[in-house]
């Protein structure tokens, strides 16, 4: 383990996304105290809508008098919550699923892969879209539209995995011992797939993001006044290119989260693959 702190520490690219992510979390766990305006979540002030950044407001006002800054603080705890949950729920419905079709060869095991296909086949986008309009617009509905569009790219990774340590020695041994099957799933290969599960979640977190901020855009986010990112920038669109403020903040923080969870996915990649490699 102290190996691997070591190796993390001298990445460069994971520490800058680990770095990127950590700020962002003690931005959104601080938002009352960092926020200049946390009144401004839930309150107008007509007077002084649309100013443009100032030493008042460091990122301008929005349509409804606003401080940007404020609201972006409070919008990330909405944000980060979302899709950490999100990403919880697909994690815990798809690992289960990928253990159980790796590890049995019947019919049952095809049927949880044909499953997983069918939800493939349509674009994730389109199916979130779809389920968000469907349900409405609240934060459990944009939970329950991501967590249905992204458990199958755990649950083929974990498949895929599971199947290919199937047939190790450690495995054989530990079912001729008499293990029962969960055991071996859980105990024995569950831990030597986890770093590709751990990369696959980080990059995924990202993706993730981007849905839900897209869900925002359209109006089947968390519905106002909460803030939300991509609520944020929708609602700046008829203010371009004057209030490029507007639309520039929420941009800015949706890309730079993405590209922390991007950093951290590539990173741990190239870190965990190397301690496999040295392992075999």
């Amino acid at each position: 383990m102290k190996a691997l702190a070591k190796r993390f520490a001298r990445d460069r690219i994971a520490v800058t996304g680990l770095a990127i992510l950590g700020l962002l979390a003690l931005a959104a766990i601080l938002a009352p105290v960092l926020a200049p305006y946390p009144e401004d979540v839930a309150t107008f002030h007509i007077e002084r809508r649309l100013l443009p950044p100032s030493a008042e407001a460091l990122m301008g006002t929005d349509r409804m008098g606003g401080d940007i800054f404020s609201r972006l603080l409070f919008g990330a705890r909405a944000t980060l919550t979302l899709t950490t949950v999100a990403v919880g729920a697909a994690l815990l419905i798809g690992v289960p699923i990928g253990l159980i079709a790796g590890y049995y060869r019947n019919w049952a095991s095809d049927a949880l892969m044909r499953v997983s296909d069918v939800f493939l086949a349509v674009p994730q986008i389109v199916m979130a879209i779809a389920i968000g309009q469907t349900l409405g617009s609240s934060a459990e509905n944009v939970i329950l539209a991501l967590s249905l569009t992204y458990w199958p790219f755990w649950a083929r990774l974990v498949f895929a995995e599971t199947r290919s340590m199937r047939n190790e020695i450690f495995v054989e041994s530990a079912v001729a011992l008499g293990a029962s099957a969960w055991r071996v799933m859980v105990l024995h290969i569950l831990p030597n797939i986890a770093s590709a599960i751990i990369v696959r979640t980080a990059i995924g977190m990202g993706a993730t993001m981007l849905t839900a901020a897209t869900l925002g855009f359209l109006g089947l986010g968390v519905p106002p006044p909460a803030p939300e990112w991509g609520r944020m920038i929708a609602e700046s669109r008829q203010y371009l290119p004057d209030a490029w403020w507007y639309s520039l903040a929420p941009g800015a923080a949706i890309f730079l989260t993405v590209l922390g969870f991007n950093l951290l996915g590539d990173g741990l990649r190239d870190i965990l693959n190397a301690r496999i490699r040295r392992r075999r």
